[in-house]
């Protein structure tokens, strides 16, 4: 049997309800607010994207481009075409020349130690020249010349029954996923300590940050700029 409540009880039991506060009502102004607020944190996203900023390039591409300490640069100190020789850099780098009328050229050196063993060393040499096009999402393509472009893989302590350095032809298409240049107030460039130098950031095919470079020189420095092997006479690779 259900217990009944003294009239007394159940009036200050309504009396306690009727003064207890509401839920609080949201305001309709809350929302545009808040709608505003996240727009402003993508916007702020967006200025911050590789995206964005390649807007604001304060200079075109063509020159000559390289990394680090510039002892990787295109042209003939870097490697012969005709005989198809590499010159050992004193450090690893990068390096790109871009012409205003769609060609380029890129020298590469990469570097692989052994604290074990310092003088077992993995060094990969790389050479390509072509054309180049520039994408509307701000990709860029480089597309080289399928007989000249070169590699060659260097491996002192590789299985003697092998060539401690293999080369082969190079031809495959190279995407530059993004890039962007801006001036850069203290580069760490040899030739331009002290000075302001343009400085150029470029991205991967895969999204993955490549070595800065500095502009060295405009116009570039780089070797003939068409095709110099044809399938009948290269006699390489």
């Amino acid at each position: 049997m259900q217990r009944a409540i003294p009239l007394a009880d159940a009036t200050a039991q309504r009396a306690r309800a009727a003064s207890a506060p509401f839920p609080p009502k949201r305001s309709s102004a809350s929302l545009p607010l808040r709608m505003l607020t996240a727009l402003a944190a993508t916007l702020v996203l967006l200025a911050s994207s590789p995206a964005a900023v390649r807007a604001d390039n304060v200079t075109s591409l063509s020159g000559t481009w390289a990394s680090g300490a510039g002892n990787v640069r295109t042209g003939l100190g870097f490697f012969n075409p005709i005989t198809r020789e590499f010159t050992m850099p004193k450090t690893a780098g990068l390096s790109l020349s871009f012409t205003d009328d769609g060609f380029y050229e890129q020298a590469q050196m990469t570097y692989q130690s052994n604290p074990k063993q310092p003088a077992c060393f993995n060094a990969t040499l790389l050479w390509h020249h072509g054309t180049y096009q520039l994408y509307s999402n701000g990709s860029i393509g480089l597309r080289p010349f399928g007989q000249d472009g070169y590699v060659a893989v260097i491996n002192p302590c590789a299985d003697p029954s092998n060539p401690q350095i293999a080369s082969y032809k190079f031809s495959q298409f190279s995407l530059i996923s993004l890039w962007y240049n801006y001036i850069d107030p203290f580069p760490m460039f040899p030739d331009v300590q002290g000075k302001s130098a343009y400085a150029m950031q470029t991205f991967a095919f895969d999204g993955r940050k490549n070595p800065l470079l500095w502009l060295l020189d405009r116009p570039a420095s780089m070797l003939p700029t068409e095709q110099i092997w044809y399938a009948a006479d290269s006699q390489h690779g």
